[in-house]
């Protein structure tokens, strides 16, 4: 739902999508690693303990079942036919209160069962009617329509963008959504009209309007982002096919949800808030297992507008602690052969409706290896006469959101040379408002089409990387490159050189990196020692975009995870969300912010990375109407790992 309202392009369009399932066909499913998913019989477990336990009333409607994982050392011990410890984490609403529950899959009993902070919980589908039905019956809203010259309201849709949370005396401890409207009428792909200028402040813990701001009627756009054929024109003549093809098979192999490829190991799932959950990612090295980290996955995504005018000031999105009942899982489905190649391997997944009952979303992730013509090295001697090259392949886990106009894609890249890399894609539509036809247009934006701005934006990525480097003791290093002033009598006046500094508390590793003062971040153990003497180790690499907010803006300060770009923590199994599990309605201070307030100990323990990947975007008529995807990314490199490069082995041919 990033950058734009809950339900962009329509409500219903969204709930459809949230909904749709493939025949309900239940073939017996059970896991087979302590870390995979739950699968369709199991979800419906979790439903049967619910009911069981009397708990529940006619009201209620989950917004989120996952695995609640076993202990980590229960996980590492464990062995291929062992026992599997089997427990769901469950959100859900029932009347105007949240609650979360802990559930025993196997012995389909309750096992916890707890109020929910406020009203924090995540919004949902029901809720948006709720709210929509509010408005629409509300006078000062019907006058606004009338004001607009709407009378037929038959296409008229309003829907919650639940993030205009400022801790108002008025608005606290209730579950209060901002809620805009607009009319389909005409549209048939894109946006419907939206009426930027109109907002209603919904209270829906006693189920009324609080206030009505309408900031004008603006200029009358009609629905606009069309990109269906019929809208746009011609198309270019096709490019000749270029064609994938893998034809002897992949090299990879599959075991339920555990991959092995080249010399890497790991598990994956799909996990309905969190997307793609890697773990237990090992490098063979000579023969033996060594750990690089214990799971990775992204913790939040938040995006927050640049409009300080009323009521565009409200926005800004926590897709991933808000919005995952509303998507229904926040992975899409992939279309083969576009959003993934045709000879890729496909993954399902199961997400559940609002009454507990699963259903499949088909290929909601891909395996692939791929190669483009890169090289993995290259180096040419005795006078150019020689070359010798090395061929690159990567093998590649994709995951797509779709998160209201924005659409993001997220690939965990496995290299030859040890690294791993993330790529973080984005596309979609730009979030726009009418323009004024004023100089002021341009103030928060800029235009992008005709009547229309583009509103300027930020994206924040945080990823969680529990990292253990050949084993759980770890720690940072800090690599701070600095120049250093040589002395007169040398020509060279000046070189950079490295001072490393060892953080041992969660205050002192809040690292940022400017350009002009660089910094290389690494988890080392250090206990094990390469041939060289260094603690070996992984670095992160790529930083991206600070937040420009300033410090004491309250929608920063519900983002706190925002104002550094790593953070380390020490290993805590509840500690899972950058802005804290309940970002809806949240208070300032959630999550990272709150965590290492303790100032806790973090050299050469269990530790947890966390790193914020940020952009800014100004946008730019080349957006419009569907924007190009726009890449960002960050590596996971090894430093002082292995004793030579690994990719040395990769034969000349294949």
């Amino acid at each position: 739902m990033s950058c734009a309202r809950v339900a962009r392009p329509g409500w219903p369009a969204v709930v459809a999508a949230a909904l749709a399932a493939s025949a309900v066909s239940l073939p017996a499913q059970t896991p087979t690693h302590p870390l995979d998913d739950i699968s369709a019989r199991e979800h419906w477990s979790v439903y049967e303990a619910l009911q069981a336990s009397g708990k529940l009333d006619s009201t209620f409607r989950l917004l989120y079942v996952g695995l609640k994982e076993p202990p980590k050392s229960e996980v590492k011990t464990w062995r291929a036919g062992q026992p599997i410890r089997r427990e769901a984490s469950v959100h859900l609403t029932q009347g105007t209160f949240g609650y979360e529950a802990t559930v025993d899959i196997i012995g389909r009993k309750l096992l916890t069962w707890t109020p929910l902070p406020g009203k924090q919980y995540m919004t949902s589908i029901a809720e948006g009617h709720a709210a929509e039905a509010l408005v629409l019956k509300d006078a000062r809203v019907q006058a606004a329509f009338k004001r607009r010259g709407i009378t037929d309201l038959t296409h008229v849709g309003c829907f919650p963008a639940n993030n205009g949370y400022f801790d108002l005396p008025e608005e606290r401890n209730l579950r209060v959504l901002h809620v805009t409207c607009d009319d389909s009428r005409g549209r048939i792909s894109g946006y419907a009209e939206a009426f930027g200028n109109l907002v209603a402040v919904v209270d829906l813990t006693n189920d009324k309007v609080l206030r009505v701001i309408d900031r004008g009627v603006e200029t009358r756009t009609g629905p606009v982002g069309g990109h269906a054929p019929e809208e746009i024109g011609a198309t270019r003549a096709p490019v000749n096919a270029v064609e994938m093809v893998q034809p002897k098979g992949p090299t990879y192999s599959v075991d339920g949800h555990e991959v092995s490829w080249q010399n890497w190991k790991f598990h994956f799932r799909m996990d309905a808030r969190r997307g793609l959950v890697v773990s237990q990612v090992r490098y063979v090295d000579a023969g033996k297992e060594r750990s690089v980290m214990y799971q990775g996955s992204l913790s939040e995504l938040f995006v927050p507008y640049m409009d300080a005018s009323d009521p565009w000031n409200y926005q800004g999105y926590f897709d991933l602690g808000t919005y995952p009942s509303v998507f229904g899982g926040i992975a899409s489905s992939l279309e083969p052969g576009v959003e993934c190649p045709l000879y890729a391997t496909y993954f399902s997944s199961y997400v559940v409706t609002d009454k507990g009952a699963p259903r499949e979303r088909q290929r909601t992730s891909c395996l692939f290896e791929r190669s483009t013509g890169d090289v993995a090295w290259r180096h040419t001697r005795a006078g150019g006469s020689v070359n010798e090259a090395r061929p690159r392949t990567d093998l590649v886990l994709r995951m797509y959101m779709n998160a209201g106009n924005y659409d993001y894609l997220f690939d965990w890249v496995f290299q030859q040379d040890g690294a791993v890399t993330v790529n973080v894609g984005a596309t979609g539509m730009d979030q726009v408002k009418p323009a004024s036809g004023t100089p002021r247009d341009n103030d928060y934006g800029r235009l992008i089409a005709d009547k229309l701005v583009g509103v300027n934006h930020s994206h924040f990525f945080s990823f969680r990387l529990d990292m253990d480097v050949d084993g759980e003791q770890n720690a940072l290093l800090v690599d701070k490159l600095q120049t250093t002033t040589l002395a007169a009598d040398n020509p060279r006046r000046s070189v950079w050189t490295v001072q490393a500094l060892a953080p041992e508390r969660e205050r002192d590793a809040m690292r940022m990196s400017p350009m002009n003062a660089p910094e290389v971040w690494r988890i080392v153990n250090p206990a094990v020692k390469n041939p060289f003497g260094w603690p070996v180790g992984y670095e992160i690499e790529g930083h991206g975009a600070m937040s420009l907010m300033t410090p004491d803006d309250y929608m920063r300060r519900r983002a706190g995870f925002v104002d550094h770009t790593l953070w380390v923590t020490p290993y805590a199994p509840t500690e899972l969300y950058a802005a804290g599990d309940y970002p809806s309605n949240s208070v300032a201070g959630d999550g990272l912010p709150k965590w290492t307030s303790a100032n806790r100990a973090i050299g050469n323990t269990d530790v947890v990375a966390w790193l914020t990947l940020g952009f800014h975007h100004v946008p730019r008529p080349e957006d419009w109407p569907v924007m190009p995807v726009a890449w960002h990314s960050f590596a996971l490199r090894p430093v002082g790992f292995f004793a030579r490069s690994p990719a040395i082995d990769i034969p000349r041919s294949r």
